[in-house]
């Protein structure tokens, strides 16, 4: 990993969608060494996968939450849920687009959902009352997502 490959994934992090030629007209690398470093970063499952930037105020899907999670550390009677269980059975979810594992003070996750409208929203975390493991939750609306353009230079 060097700097070109940094150039490299700083752009395709901001606009995973573009092109080799155009990758190598924004960082003034030659295609093929694009293209090569490109595809030596898949192998090395450094680039695992790429995103599509949507708007979804366009989609079926225009809501966004942030929704906190808060892990149990033993239920009674139950004991002790893997966090792995609780993490399937969010990943279960179509709503569920993003799961981040987080060292808070009241929180163990940050899931990013998406949601038809706001009712749906309130019955999603209805469901996530009956997924053994999570002791509770609180959510933030999403009201305006910023996708920060590529950087175009190397350093």
């Amino acid at each position: 990993m060097d700097r070109k490959d940094e150039a490299i994934l700083s752009v395709l992090r901001r606009r995973a969608g573009l092109s080799s030629r155009t990758l190598s007209k924004i960082l003034n690398i030659p295609i093929s060494t694009i293209h090569r470093r490109i595809k030596q970063l898949e192998r090395d499952k450094i680039i695992t996968g790429y995103k599509a930037l949507i708007d979804f105020e366009k989609t079926l899907w225009p809501i966004g939450a942030l929704l906190f999670v808060n892990i149990s550390e033993v239920i009674p009677g139950k004991g002790h849920i893997p966090k792995k269980k609780i993490l399937q059975a969010l990943k279960n979810f179509k709503e569920v687009e993003e799961i981040i594992e987080v060292q808070a003070a009241y929180f163990d996750l940050v899931v990013k959902a998406r949601f038809q409208s706001l009712r749906k929203l309130s019955e999603f975390i209805e469901k996530l009352r009956y997924v053994e493991g999570i002791e509770e939750t609180s959510s933030a609306i999403i009201t305006e997502e910023t996708v920060l353009p590529p950087q175009t230079y190397l350093g």
